[in-house]
């Protein structure tokens, strides 16, 4: 075990089995998305990746593709690469809309394409709703306090036959896991 490991402790919120996640197949409802307002970070791996589905991805959403070339979606600071946010709101460049629906590009590019979505799709958008609160030495794996507002998370009786978020989310809460403990 590492030194790091020693000192960091991860625990999981027990929210997380009380709340139910419905995923929407089709797209999030229009004005209920996550890819709004968040910034999201990602590896030098992650964005090569997404380099690589940058001619799938802007036939989804034409505003990627720019005279000779594609527009740059990344903006980096400090070392920290981060998805530049295409407006004001902060739009995630990969979110389209489509028959009243909001989508991501690379998510379905990645289905279309039958791509497994976790080799293609970031990591901070596969986790979500979940995020990570730090406490002194410990982690907290909880939910993003608007998960709820946008309506993939609620109590598990206003959602029945939907699975917990920790059991939705049960794979991505072990990576978490692995990650910090490096």
């Amino acid at each position: 075990m590492t030194a790091r490991a020693e000192r960091m402790q991860v625990e999981v919120d027990p929210v997380l089995s009380r709340l139910a996640y419905r995923c929407y197949p089709h797209g999030c409802p229009r004005d209920r998305t996550c890819c709004v307002g968040l910034a999201v970070s990602l590896s030098r791996h992650e964005m090569r990746v997404i380099d690589a589905l940058m001619d799938e991805v802007s036939r989804l959403v034409p505003a990627l593709r720019q005279a000779g070339g594609y527009a740059n979606v990344f903006a980096e600071e400090s070392g920290e690469i981060e998805l530049e946010p295409r407006d004001e709101r902060g739009t995630c460049p990969f979110l389209f809309r489509t028959e009243g629906r909001a989508l991501c590009a690379i998510h379905r590019v990645a289905l279309q394409t039958g791509r497994e979505v976790a080799a293609v799709k970031p990591r901070a958008c596969r986790h979500w709703p979940l995020v990570l609160e730090s406490r002194g030495r410990h982690l907290r794996i909880t939910i993003h306090p608007d998960a709820q507002m946008i309506g993939c998370v609620a109590p598990l009786a206003e959602l029945p036959g939907q699975p917990s978020i920790r059991e939705a989310f049960a794979c991505e809460i072990d990576e978490l896991r692995r990650v910090v403990k490096g």
